[in-house]
């Protein structure tokens, strides 16, 4: 396996994790508040509404995880009383559209409970997800209901959450992608295990960022400083073959002998170990005078490659 296979299935691992422990999360914690498990449960069934067909209300998903939660929260709500099993159609492989046909007056009495954390909880499990590509994250809920998706924008966006929004396939789409975003909508939704994944994720992607960055940013200087020499000490060769060098002034041959003598130094060790030390400014002056002298005097094209010149250092 190559490395960059490596690195594939690395990321998909800890993505794998991520959404593991994000779901688990999210199925298994326990509330006794029964308005707070209200308000849950009715952001998990308006989030699953397809349609009013008679007098019954169709919630179907392929999610069989959200069916487990409602039906795990549902004895500690008000409806309690309603069996909501005899509601429910699951396939008997478990596989495929799981239904929660229910009587359009219950599912109305549902329905009206106001917007709060505990009804975006609910929400984002019944139509939210969360992506985890190569750079970045998103959240994403896709809603079909107009008039639902404006009761979330109208939650969100008095929190202070920013998000962009679209209208696609004939469904909405709002999506978050700021990561102090998405923390805080985690934290809100009292899912404080992903929130702190996901701040870690964001702190090590940020390190590995500025890492190569800073990489890139050497590798960059050290190639410019490498054809830098390389062209200065083309220059020097071809001064001295030349016999040019003879009539510079006694710190320009310095400064041709010093880098041929030192084909690796950088520009400030050159100047350093000049008989008369300057600065690195100095030295890239008097570099660039003696590149401008030698295209007076010889016809060469200093900005392509570098053909090479026979010399025998002093």
């Amino acid at each position: 396996m190559s490395d960059e296979d490596s690195k594939k299935c690395e990321g998909k691992g800890n993505m794998e994790r991520i959404d593991s422990i994000f779901w688990d999360e999210w199925i298994n914690s326990v509330s006794f508040d029964k308005s707070r498990t209200d308000t849950e449960c009715s952001g998990i069934i308006e989030g699953i509404f397809v349609k009013q067909k008679m007098n019954y209300a169709i919630c179907a998903s392929l999610r069989l995880y959200v069916f487990r939660r409602l039906y795990s929260l549902w004895k500690y709500t008000r409806w309690s009383d309603v069996n909501i099993s005899s509601y429910m159609r699951v396939p008997e492989n478990k596989k495929g559209r799981v239904k929660l046909i229910l009587p359009f007056d219950i599912y109305e009495d549902i329905s009206r409970s106001k917007a709060s954390w505990a009804w975006l909880r609910g929400l984002f499990g019944s139509c939210g997800s969360i992506f985890w590509p190569k750079n970045g994250y998103h959240l994403v809920f896709r809603i079909k209901n107009d008039k639902l998706c404006d009761k979330l924008l109208a939650f969100i966006n008095a929190k202070g959450i920013k998000n962009t929004f679209r209208n696609r396939s004939g469904s909405y789409e709002v999506q978050v992608r700021s990561h102090e975003s998405i923390t805080r909508l985690l934290a809100g939704m009292e899912l404080m295990k992903t929130s702190l994944m996901v701040e870690e994720k964001f702190i090590i992607r940020s390190v590995k960022s500025r890492a190569n960055k800073q990489v890139n940013c050497d590798t960059s200087n050290i190639r410019k400083s490498l054809q830098a020499a390389e062209k200065q000490l083309y220059i020097s060769k071809l001064l001295v073959k030349s016999g040019i060098i003879n009539d510079l002034p006694a710190y320009m041959q310095d400064l041709v002998l010093v880098r041929l003598n030192y084909p690796s130094a950088t520009l400030r060790e050159v100047g350093q170990l000049l008989s008369k030390p300057v600065s690195k400014s100095t030295v890239e002056y008097r570099w660039n005078k003696l590149e401008n002298i030698i295209k007076e005097i010889i016809d060469i094209d200093l900005d392509g490659g570098f053909e090479e010149v026979e010399f025998s250092g002093s």
